[in-house]
């Protein structure tokens, strides 16, 4: 993972893990979901500390960056969205839309 040096101004901090082995059924994908809101909710402080990024690695093909960038230079597709990218702010409609979905 390459940090730019402007970003580590704004998050000064990064982790990364990869895990093997680990097989998400809906059960299991909605629980995972749900323990990251929490997490960001809570000890994360509404992601103003920490944003928990999860990310399917049999899809992506590094190499890696952690960068600042402006919000409309952001794009991304959500976990086990394949048909739309999202840029900022759209991602906050589309978590809550897909939170609400889950209840």
């Amino acid at each position: 993972m390459h940090v730019k040096p402007e970003t580590s101004k704004i998050r000064p901090y990064v982790v990364c893990a990869v895990l093997r082995g680990v097989t998400f059924d809906e059960a299991r994908y909605n629980s995972f979901i749900d323990l990251q809101d929490k997490l960001h909710q809570n000890i994360c402080r509404k992601r103003t500390l920490v944003a928990i990024g999860t990310h399917d690695l049999d899809t992506l093909q590094g190499p890696f960056s952690y960068e600042a960038l402006p919000p409309h230079e952001i794009n991304f597709v959500p976990l086990k969205q394949v048909l739309r990218k999202f840029g900022i702010p759209d991602p906050c409609t589309f978590v809550e839309m897909d939170l609400e979905a889950l209840l």
